[in-house]
């Protein structure tokens, strides 16, 4: 006879949340930084300072990344187990990209490079956090 008793749903559902706590806030803190570097574009840009149209682009593919991890982020604090799959996937690809990016000399301006390192270390702890063997046990296998 097996006296083993299992966590409720709620212990489940709350324990999940706590353990993505971190990573939500790091997210929200990746998105912060990106909007705020196409902020500073726009208003750079207004006043009549132009800039490549590489570093529009990487900003706001940068912003777009952001957000996608934002969403996947909270699909899985919400129980979702392929978002957080996607997570465990998608964020140590985004890593690996800026890390790559940022380490290509010349293709961008110190300045920007700095604020993609930002980007990427803010999203560093979410792909090693996400990625730890406790998480596997907040998602129920596949049936």
């Amino acid at each position: 006879m097996n006296t083993t008793l299992s966590p409720s749903p709620e212990t489940v559902a709350s324990s999940r949340r706590a353990a993505f706590r971190p990573m939500l806030l790091l997210s929200w803190a990746f998105v912060a930084v990106s909007a705020a570097m196409i902020a500073f574009l726009g208003v750079a840009s207004a006043t009549g300072i132009g800039f490549e149209t590489a570093i529009w682009i990487r900003s706001s593919l940068v912003l777009a990344s952001a957000v996608v991890v934002l969403a996947i982020a909270a699909s899985a604090a919400r129980g979702s187990r392929g978002a957080w799959v996607r997570l465990r996937i998608i964020s140590p690809i985004i890593v690996a990209a800026v890390v790559v990016i940022v380490s290509i000399p010349g293709f961008l301006p110190d300045w920007v490079r700095l604020e993609q390192a930002l980007c990427g270390l803010l999203l560093l702890p979410v792909a090693i956090l996400v990625n730890l063997p406790r998480m596997r046990a907040l998602f129920a296998p596949k049936a």
